[in-house]
């Protein structure tokens, strides 16, 4: 395999990745985009460079001083990690470098997700309905984006993907397809199902078929789209530039707070749609207001069990 690049393999690992272990749309395009910037840092090296160790190291150090997040530099470990192992079990590169990098350790509050208060979101609804503030053709956009981001708690590529035939405006729900095209039901409020009829009403002409979040021009809105309305959101809303507030910091704030009102983890499960009750117990660590109030309630040291 001399001369052979670490490019030429990528195709083949992502077409691996995809049809033999089943990873969805938005894993594979992850994998493609931490491969390229890895190449992009460090070069296209040979496969079996004796300096491969060393690259990988100058990578992750470069990330660092990029000031990524351990969170994120372990994610790139990981691709790295997958992406050596295959080449490895294929017989591509006879030892895998990977095996002597260690991903950052993540303190347990480092790891906590990172959201909203009920007060900055009051603020951010204020704000979206100013209209010295928002007056441009995209505000009733960016209004509608903030309410189903926060009320469904869903994926920005569900949020991406929901037709208008997906929302039951008698019943309260809208129906997301999530990761593995699984779908699930979420229930919406009132207000925002009332939001979504109006701009309809203002929409003149659709189709069930159609995308319910539409760009100017009547087409289905990307994520990457999404996130540049949030970034406008963010900045005229008078965030700092430090605040990171993202598409997924809406679904952690709804969650904490659906939490921190007394939802039961298993009920907030089903919402999210995540498959394992280990992942939304993320939550009940974020509720220690919750736990301190159970805690006085139910220790034998506060409820008078003890006489002292």
């Amino acid at each position: 395999m001399d001369g052979m690049k670490i490019s030429q393999f990528i195709e083949d690992f992502l077409i691996a990745k995809e049809i033999e272990e089943g990873c969805s749309r938005s894993t594979i395009k992850a994998y493609k985009y931490d491969l390229c910037k890895f190449i992009e840092i460090v070069g296209d090296l040979d496969i079996n460079s004796p300096f491969l160790l060393q690259k990988i190291r100058f990578f992750l150090k470069k990330l660092k001083e990029k000031n990524y997040t351990k969170k994120a530099i372990s994610r790139k470990i990981a691709c790295l990690r997958s992406f050596f192992k295959f080449l490895t079990l294929n017989e591509f590169l006879k030892n895998n470098p990977m095996e002597k990098i260690k991903s950052p350790k993540i303190k347990m509050e480092e790891n906590l997700p990172k959201f909203l208060t009920i007060e900055e979101m009051k603020l951010i609804f204020k704000k979206l309905t100013n209209k010295t503030l928002f007056n441009s053709k995209k505000s009733q956009r960016y209004y509608i984006l903030i309410r189903l981001l926060y009320s469904t708690m869903a994926r920005v590529s569900e949020i991406c993907n929901i037709r208008i035939k997906d929302v039951d405006f008698s019943r309260g729900y809208i129906r997301l397809r999530g990761k593995g095209n699984k779908e699930r039901i979420v229930p919406v409020d009132s207000k925002t199902l009332q939001v979504l009829k109006q701009s309809l009403i203002d929409r003149l002409t659709w189709e069930p078929d159609d995308y319910l979040l539409v760009n100017t021009r009547g087409k289905k809105l990307s994520a990457r789209v999404i996130q540049k309305d949030i970034n406008i959101i963010k900045e005229k809303c008078g965030f700092s530039k430090s605040r990171i507030i993202t598409p997924h910091v809406f679904r952690h704030t709804g969650a904490t707070h659906l939490r921190r009102s007394g939802m039961d983890i298993s009920e907030l499960q089903d919402i999210l749609g995540h498959s394992s009750p280990n992942t939304t117990r993320i939550y009940a660590k974020n509720d220690i207001t919750r736990i301190k109030k159970s805690y006085t309630l139910m220790h034998p040291l506060n409820n008078g069990a003890f006489l002292e």
